[in-house]
Formats: structure tokens, sequence, C-alpha cells
């Protein structure tokens, strides 16, 4: 999908094509048994009918088109692209009702998105702002993610974890006006939905909370589609300087990366489990990575680095290819998807395929995210950084990477 038809798509379907149509993708491409051809065709297809250039109703007929249709149950595979991928959009697209009578299914309950202020502007990737303040200012803010799990409303019904679903969770829990701290304290205890949520989405939802209460400035960053929020400490640039001791972060960064590898399972562990096959690690990544299990992640990431089979796994197998080529397609222009399947950048496509996994994939935030991407680009000698050490803020982050012409290349130092 092109950036400028990305970027005109309303801010709720832009979430469900992104967050959820892509893992739903997955398993009906699996149930089918889809081939990369099949899977290119129909990810393309259901990119005209988000930007309405095809029509919805018109589905059975341009699966027909597709190569090799006669070996696939269609009307099936509509009936299930329909009822999973499109009736949740039926308010943007239309018709899906029909398509569903149509293909001889049941129209299941309506979903209804709702609607994206249109007269404020987008909430940025980094903000200094109270709660107050950002749902006044944009459009967007109550509808961002706190956590990645879906949370539990008042009526039993499982809603997003927007910023406004976790306020009427608050409220419904203590009711509504001031709350102190040790209230929140009571709720961030005891709290059924708390109780799913990760260490740091926990520490994110009290400052959200305490802003929300207490109308404090703190800081946001935008993360993977989680926002996260943390103390903003507003200090003066020359004191800020005065602060990072690159010395102290490097011994800090050793010891972080120490911690790391003793909490990875053994190597013949894993290699023990794939029969001592190297090839099979990719099939325990893929079982891993569905299940967000993060230490088998990064312990099946450590052998295949290892065994300098990574990169060839990202360039062979279909499944990490497909989901890749889709992240860089969505992130950047649908265009460059093309380009994707032509690179010789090897670390490149390394760095994209990583930052995907760690963040996208298995939710970490971008401190944790970016260490141990160094500690696993650490572990080949000589085989490139994607990450590095910013010494004005003593922080990890990406390399960065700009598109030109529809082709992505690592960003020249300014």
């Amino acid at each position: 999908m092109l950036k400028s038809d990305w970027q005109k798509l309303p801010k709720e379907v832009q979430d469900f094509v992104w967050f959820e149509a892509q893992e739903i993708n997955e398993h009906i491409f699996k149930k089918y048994k889809l081939k990369e051809k099949h899977i290119d065709y129909l990810e393309n297809l259901e990119d005209e009918m988000f930007v309405k250039r095809t029509k919805v109703i018109d589905l059975p007929n341009e699966l027909r088109n597709m190569e090799d249709s006669r070996d696939k149950d269609l009307r099936s595979l509509s009936l299930d692209l329909a009822i999973q991928i499109f009736w949740p959009l039926n308010d943007y697209l239309g018709e899906v009702d029909r398509l569903i009578l149509r293909l001889g299914g049941k129209v299941p309950r309506p979903k209804h998105f709702r609607k994206s202020a249109a007269q404020k502007k987008s909430f940025p990737e980094h903000e200094v702002s109270s709660v107050k303040k950002a749902l006044a200012l944009y459009g967007d803010f109550g509808d961002l993610r706190l956590s990645a799990k879906k949370i539990i409303d008042k009526d039993g019904r499982r809603v997003g974890p927007t910023v406004n679903n976790w306020i009427k969770d608050y409220i419904h829990f203590l009711g509504a006006g001031y709350h102190n701290s040790l209230q929140r304290s009571k709720y961030l205890a005891k709290a059924k939905n708390v109780k799913i949520l990760s260490e740091t989405e926990r520490e994110s939802l009290r400052f959200v909370l305490t802003s929300y209460d207490d109308n404090l400035e703190i800081e946001f960053y935008k993360s993977a589609g989680i926002l996260e929020a943390s103390e903003h400490k507003a200090i003066s640039k020359k004191a800020e300087e005065k602060v990072v001791n690159i010395d102290t972060i490097i011994a800090q960064l050793k010891q972080d990366i120490a911690n790391i590898d003793k909490e990875l399972l053994p190597n013949d562990f894993i290699l023990s489990e794939a029969d001592n096959e190297i090839y099979k690690v990719r099939n325990i990544l893929w079982q891993a990575v569905g299940l967000q299990d993060k230490s088998k992640v990064l312990s099946c990431l450590k052998v295949l680095l290892e065994k300098k089979s990574l990169d060839i796994m990202i360039n062979e197998d279909s499944r990490f290819h497909n989901i890749l080529k889709r992240f860089v397609g969505i992130r950047y222009d649908r265009a460059t998807e093309n380009w994707f399947d032509n690179n010789q950048d090897k670390l490149l496509a390394r760095r994209l395929f990583l930052e995907m996994i760690l963040i996208d994939k298995l939710k970490l935030n971008k401190t944790d995210a970016t260490l141990r991407a160094l500690y696993l680009t650490n572990l080949v000698p000589g085989s490139g950084q994607i990450v590095y050490l910013d010494e004005l803020d003593g922080r990890l982050k990406w390399r960065d990477i700009e598109l030109t012409n529809n082709q992505l290349s690592w960003a020249q130092p300014i």
C-alpha cells in the first residue's frame, strides 16, 4: 500500500490493519496452506479493498483471478476473509453483510469503531504533557493503547486497552472525583485488568493515572503502537550534559548484557529440540514468537546468529520473509516491498527483522529492545552494528533508515 494511501485511511482503520489484520491473515494463510504467490495476491487485494479501489462485494470474483484458484475452496476462503478481515471494517467499507449472506454465512453482531476527532491533530511520537491536556489537544490520544492485551470493561466486554478505557476502568473501580496516591496504589494492586500487565506497562499506567488526578506533566513515547509514559524531569541542557557519564553507561551496558546471557536457554537445549538440524530452529522460533515466549525467542535468535543462519532464514523462510515484508510495507511504503525482495544489504534486513520481532511481536519497550538488539549483534564480531550509543543523552538507539525513491538505505550522519 502506498504511503499516501495509508495516510488517507481513518485512524481506526489504520489501527485494525496494523495491529489485528496481520495476525488474522497469518492464521488464514496457514489454514488454507497458501503459498507465497497466493499470500502476495491476497495482501494486495486486501489493500485495494482497504482503500476502496476494489469493492468488497467483488471479493469472490477477484479470488478467481488468483493463480491456481481452482485448487482452493474459494467460498470458504472468501467467507473467512469477509467475517474476520472485512466485517470489523463494515462501517467504513460497507456491503460486507451482503457479501457474507451471499456466501451463505451468518452475519455476526455489528462492530463499530469510534470515529477519530477530525478537527484535532494527531499525537506525536514524543510529547511532554498532562493527560487531560493531551485529551483536549489531540484527537487520537484517548484511543492510543497503554498495553498489549485487551481489558474487560464494567459490562464484562473485551475492549481495547486505550487511554480512555483504562481511565473508565479506573473510575469504575474507585469512583469519580479526585484520587490520592493510596487509592491509586489500591487500584494498581487489586484491579483485575492491572494484573495482566507487564511491569513496564503497570509503571506506565501509574504515571498516566497520577497525571490524570494531579494534572502533572509527564513524558510520553509511542513505541510500536504502545504509548509509554514516564516521569518528566525538567533539567537544563547544561545540567543534562553533566549527568551523562559515558564510562558509567558503558559499564552498565556490559553488566546488562551479561544478565541477558544468563536468562537465555543453553544452545544445546534449542538444538536438541531441533534434532540438531539448524533449519528446524526456524520452526521453534516461529512457535515461540506466536506464544510471545521472550526467553525462547531470544535463545533461538542467538543460535541462528552464532550459526550464521539468521540472514539465510530471513531471505529463504517465506513465513518470516512475508511478515517482515509486510512490516516494511506498512512502516515505509508498499512500493518498498518490491525493493525488499531484491535487497542485498543483509545488515539492513537484520536490523528491520530484529526491530519487528523485539518491538512489534514481543512488545518490548525501546530500552529493552535496543539492549537485546545490541546483545544479539555482538554475538558475531565484525558483522556490523544496528544500534548505537548516543553520547548526548546516553541512550541506545536504532541506526536510522531513510526512504529514497522507494528504496531503503542507511541514513547518513548529520
